[in-house]
């Protein structure tokens, strides 16, 4: 395999995940908010966590991108399937979502307990998500990215903001995120997810 550089400037059974309030904060870098809006519970830190994916597709610069597609056309393959997860979540489309990922997939959120793998969990975890955000609504910042592509398998490491609305009330807070990607049958396909948050007991 040949990596090209990608660098520029979430067990379910039938009961709702556990939620953990609090976490470490030293976990996540400090990061600046908007004094005037709410910090998120668990639930909607996890849902906006994972809306927040598609960030990747803004990781290269503008004097780097050019170069990066001419070396691995399959760099723009991923973007596209990481906008495509970004926007079923954002219509709260569990079954465009369930396309997007690898039979084998998993997603890790930030407690003990938070972790889905396979179709069926991962289903029944996004439905739980999708009660905590307005539909349509969500929005992301990130500060730092890297990441790797080689011929079948992808990684991305990003670090920033998550912006959006519950009933209409806008909330921000901090989230760290992590992704692999596979390439199956000549498709690209999201093979684990990783997210982290904290909530207000963090900073006290």
């Amino acid at each position: 395999m040949n990596p090209s550089q990608l660098s520029s400037d979430d067990s379910v059974s039938g009961n709702q995940p556990q939620l953990i309030k609090t976490m470490r904060s030293d976990c996540v870098p400090e990061l600046d908010q908007a004094p005037s809006a709410p910090l998120m519970n668990r639930r909607a830190s996890i849902l906006a966590g994972l809306a927040g994916v598609s960030a990747f597709t803004t990781l290269a610069s503008t004097a780097s991108g050019a170069e990066e597609k001419a070396e691995n056309p399959e760099r723009e393959k991923v973007h596209a399937l990481l906008k495509a997860h970004d926007e079923a979540m954002k219509n709260q489309d569990v079954a465009a979502i369930l396309a997007l990922m690898a039979e084998k997939s998993a997603v890790m959120g930030t407690g003990p307990g938070e972790i889905w793998s396979g179709h069926e969990e991962i289903k029944t975890a996004y439905e739980h998500f999708f009660q905590g955000f307005d539909k349509g609504e969500q929005g992301f910042e990130y500060q730092f990215k890297i990441g790797d592509l080689a011929a079948d398998m992808g990684w991305l490491m990003a670090s920033g903001n998550i912006k959006g609305k519950k009933d209409g009330k806008e909330f921000e807070f901090p989230i760290n995120l992590s992704l692999t990607v596979t390439k199956a049958t000549g498709k690209w396909l999201i093979a684990s997810l990783h997210f982290s948050t904290f909530t207000s007991a963090d900073k006290k």
